[in-house]
């Protein structure tokens, strides 16, 4: 048996290891996350929006929007720039790629009205790269409900403090039932003594 001198086991080593080394491709860099910001903007009353100018393709754009409350109205609107362009619109909550609401504009604004808490997702995308759109996010104001207090007092209560017996009809029918019951209950005495 012939001895493999140093200069071949390491060859042979390097020969083993460049393989696998070649065969694994660098992993595609994640799309970018742009986190949305509404600020009071000039000629809005209520609330706060953002817009967003960009140039879609089919890899899309990521936004995401926090900070949200179920009590606070959310509008999201896509509009495509050139007459004719189609872009797709999803919203997600925890997943980019598991959509709950999805549209596309087709030339058209395409408007989804939402309510959730803390926050979600918006994904932005066109199957030709560099689509021109417009992006508005408007988030209302804080919708509190006008709630009555749960302890009232009984100056207040609808009855105004006095008692109501209710109608005169139930109160003889119910003496009526206790009268009855009374006299069936000497009979049955009265029998059993017998």
């Amino acid at each position: 048996m012939r001895k493999a001198s140093p200069l071949r086991i390491l060859l042979l080593g390097l020969l083993l290891a460049i393989p696998p080394v070649l065969a694994q491709a660098p992993p595609p860099a994640a799309p970018g996350i742009i986190r949305l910001d509404p600020k009071p903007m000039e000629g809005l009353k209520h609330g706060r929006a953002v817009v967003v100018k960009g140039k879609a393709g089919p890899e899309g754009h990521r936004f995401m929007l926090d900070k949200l409350t179920m009590m606070m109205p959310v509008t999201v609107a896509l509009r495509p720039t050139r007459d004719g362009d189609a872009l797709d619109l999803q919203l997600s909550k925890y997943a980019w790629n598991q959509p709950l609401r999805q549209g596309e504009t087709s030339g058209e604004i395409l408007q989804f009205k939402i309510r959730t808490e803390s926050e979600f997702q918006i994904t932005v995308s066109a199957k030709e790269a560099g689509t021109p759109y417009r992006l508005l996010v408007w988030v209302g104001d804080e919708v509190k409900p006008e709630m009555r207090p749960v302890v009232v007092k009984a100056s207040e209560f609808e009855g105004g403090g006095s008692r109501d017996w209710g109608s005169l009809v139930l109160w003889v029918i119910a003496g009526l039932l206790l009268i009855g019951i009374v006299l069936l209950a000497v009979l049955v005495l009265r029998r059993k003594r017998a």
